[in-house]
């Protein structure tokens, strides 16, 4: 495994790839860089200098990897006026997929006309899916923006890892964070809301697996696919910290893990932990605690009928890169070549000029801006290398989250065939 990562750094700073990681000398082992004659005590002076030399030569890797990064963006991204960090995969270094099937975005509300003409005039864009949290979907003033309007609303509702789970198709002009979910008939409360898994209880819903089946022709779809929510981080998160802090807080109140009023005033241990896990740590959560909706996602993109697709969260950048990650290995790419395509997110957020909408589904005042802002290449090499050693590989992951070999082979062929 340790050769296997090292293949995979090496080859971020390759140039067939023209890509530079900034990190790379940090993860090289530093070797003593005080000669013999160092010794007469001047050590300590010539090991400072070494060490400025050292940041010197960082500070300029660094800036020569925003400027490689700008020219890809580019090169790559859809020259739109407000929405940010929109790809083709085919876009991807040496990428088998077929132009114009699939894409990775950013938020779509703010398009402007001129943004619109390109998504849905010349990219014929028919279906949408939002992978954001309810809690990004109360917050966003533009959920159901003019640029949705002949978009049927769909959402999806969680029924446990390995299965379908339920659709429910919106009524024109109500918003998915407007209608209450039912539980066998119990209305929730606004603390249970975004906590509970709600099954498929609904009688309105519509197994996956039959909607998936029974395609309305022309239609323009709009999904609502939640992936993660702060109790899903709070659950995943519960297993890394400290066992004396997460004693202090039950003892406290003991309805703080299923209570969103308790949690919000005994967080500080959990952020703790996110901030020290980074965004590595918040991608494993993802992987394991997301992965119903991840299938789903999936599932809708082996449907050639409901192509072209674009896949979104808030800045196209966690969520959408891990996304984007699966299908392109499953596609045949390179991991390096995944790699370089989740750097190119690095800037999204300074673009889009919105540092509150940080990490979907987390209660971002007390995040870590630098930890969570950017998208260091080493950060979806290391959760490559993290479902490897978790899963066995993305294929096997992929099994394990039930999108098996028949659905694999069908999303190349949506992907991949003419």
């Amino acid at each position: 495994m340790a050769r296997f990562k090292r293949f995979v750094l090496i080859s971020l700073v390759s140039t067939t790839n023209a890509f530079t990681s900034p990190t790379m000398t940090r993860l090289v082992p530093p070797s003593s860089r005080c000669s013999s004659s160092n010794t007469n005590g001047n050590t300590r002076t010539a090991f400072r200098a070494s060490i400025d030399e050292e940041n010197e030569l960082l500070k300029e890797e660094e800036e020569k990897f925003k400027a490689e990064i700008r020219v890809l963006c580019t090169e790559r991204n859809m020259p739109l006026d407000a929405v940010k960090n929109c790809r083709d995969l085919a876009s991807v270094h040496n990428s088998p997929v077929k132009k114009g099937r699939i894409f990775r975005t950013g938020r779509l509300g703010s398009a402007s006309e001129a943004d619109r003409d390109v998504l849905f005039g010349e990219l014929g864009i028919t279906t949408l899916v939002d992978l954001r949290s309810p809690t990004e979907l109360k917050d966003d003033p533009e959920l159901m923006a003019d640029v949705f309007t002949n978009f049927t609303n769909l959402v999806w509702i969680e029924n446990g890892r390995g299965k379908d789970g339920c659709v429910r198709e919106l009524e024109t002009g109500v918003s998915p964070v407007d209608k209450r979910k039912v539980r066998k008939s119990k209305e929730l409360t606004e603390d249970e809301d975004e906590f509970c898994d709600y099954g498929c209880d609904d009688p309105e819903s519509m197994k996956a697996g039959e909607f998936l089946a029974n395609v309305a022709p022309g239609r323009k779809e709009r999904h609502f696919v939640s992936i993660m929510n702060e109790f899903k981080y709070v659950r995943g998160t519960v297993s890394k910290v400290r066992k004396r802090d997460i004693a202090r807080s039950i003892l406290k109140s003991p309805g703080a893990i299923v209570s969103k009023r308790v949690w919000n005033s005994l967080k500080k241990p959990f952020i703790r932990e996110i901030n020290d896990g980074g965004l590595i740590m918040l991608n494993e959560l993802l992987l394991r605690f997301g992965s119903p909706g991840i299938k789903h996602v999936l599932d809708l993109c082996t449907d050639r009928s409901r192509h072209p697709i674009a896949f979104y969260c808030t800045a196209g950048k966690d969520r959408t890169g891990i996304i984007t990650a699966i299908i392109l290995a499953v596609a045949g790419v390179k991991y390096e070549d995944i790699v370089e395509d989740y750097s190119l997110s690095a800037n999204v957020y300074a673009e889009m000029g919105d540092h509150q909408a940080m990490v979907g589904a987390l209660s971002q005042r007390s995040l870590d801006a630098k930890t969570f802002l950017g998208a260091p290449p080493e950060v979806m090499a290391d959760t490559l290398l993290s479902i490897e050693e978790n899963y066995g590989s993305v294929e096997e992951y992929c099994d394990w989250i039930g999108f098996g070999p028949e659905k694999r082979e069908k999303l190349r062929k949506a992907l991949l065939e003419d």
